[in-house]
């Protein structure tokens, strides 16, 4: 029977409002597995290490997506080369992309019970083989994720993190001033939609503009709030979908509709490629987004294709997941 290892973030946002989490977890873990909670650099390379002791085969991570790039960062260390226990991401922070985008809602317990009972009546675990990004910035240590994003996401993110409470319904809000700010030609959108000098190369051939709203990428669909602006993620394994933003905030607003069904981005709006390696150099130091946390680069970043991992998926989740091979659907392993 399968053996779960939990890393816990107690400085997660829903953690911190919700501090009885943890004890409900180890609960619900019984002699099943182990949950070590690990906030610092040190003490997650402490937990890895317990938990390759201990033979886990499922590494679940009560925390937001930061806290979920954070464990993905630190694997290639804790365990060694891949293959890595699955994921299963817990939605314990304010930012649960990546749990969403594989069919996990509710509460960390909620997601950690469905998973229980799959593997005590030995059901077989649906995964979704993901690519992760490999961030590099200035040629330093690489941070691995899944979402990655310049410009106009970033400042998004600023107006998200003003207020102490996040979450859902804070960035819907915050959406809903942007899209309003733009149809009238407010102060909020001019600033947000506010285009940076970039040199754009991916897989080796250099993107046309030479300015842009924001650089995406992105190794699962999703980028919150139901939109799936990477359909093409999974189109091929070992690559992930890069898009440049050109279009005006205005027709960004006209396209949503489109783009949060899935749909292709028009050449009026972005251009958009399957890539291995996106390479960005801008002409002064440039702020970007791993999953929710903010970082820097001064003049060269770089995003590659990076290990591949596997990511528990919820049984009644019904989009499609890659299946070695065809790219499109989930495949199941035993529990």
């Amino acid at each position: 029977m399968a053996r779960i290892g939990i890393v816990n973030n107690p400085l997660a946002r829903r953690n911190l409002r919700r501090p009885e989490t943890p004890q409900l977890l180890r609960r619900l873990l019984g002699s099943q597995g182990t949950l070590v909670d690990a906030s610092t650099d040190e003490e997650l390379k402490g937990a890895l290490a317990e938990f390759r002791r201990e033979g886990v085969d499922i590494l679940a991570v009560n925390g937001g997506d930061g806290t979920l790039a954070q464990v993905v960062t630190a694997l290639p260390e804790g365990y060694g080369p891949p293959p890595w226990p699955r994921l299963a991401p817990l939605p314990g922070g304010s930012m649960n992309n990546v749990a969403r985008a594989h069919g996990h809602h509710g509460t960390p317990q909620r997601v950690l019970k469905r998973l229980l009972a799959q593997v005590r009546l030995g059901r077989p675990l649906a995964v979704a083989e993901r690519d992760l990004l490999r961030v590099e910035a200035d040629g330093g240590s690489p941070r691995l994720g899944f979402l990655f994003a310049t410009g106009a996401a970033v400042r998004f993110l600023d107006l998200w993190y003003e207020e102490d409470r996040h979450g859902q319904v804070r960035a819907a809000w915050v959406l809903l001033r942007l899209l309003t700010s733009a149809l009238l030609g407010g102060r909020l959108a001019r600033e947000i939609a506010r285009r940076e000098a970039l040199r754009v190369v991916a897989d080796g051939d250099e993107w046309p503009a030479a300015e842009w709203l924001s650089i995406l990428a992105g190794a699962v669909p999703g980028l919150g709030l139901g939109s799936r602006p990477f359909s093409r993620c999974d189109e091929q394994p070992g690559f992930f979908h890069a898009v440049g933003v050109t279009a005006s905030p205005l027709r960004l607003v006209v396209a949503m509709p489109a783009l949060w069904r899935g749909r292709p981005w028009r050449r009026q709006v972005a251009l958009d490629a399957v890539t291995r390696d996106l390479v960005i150099e801008p002409r002064q130091p440039l702020r970007y987004t791993l999953d929710g946390d903010l970082h820097q680069a001064r003049s060269a970043l770089r995003v590659r294709t990076g290990p591949l991992v596997e990511v528990v998926v919820d049984p009644t989740f019904a989009p499609p997941h890659r299946l070695p091979g065809d790219g499109l659907t989930g495949r199941e392993v035993a529990g």
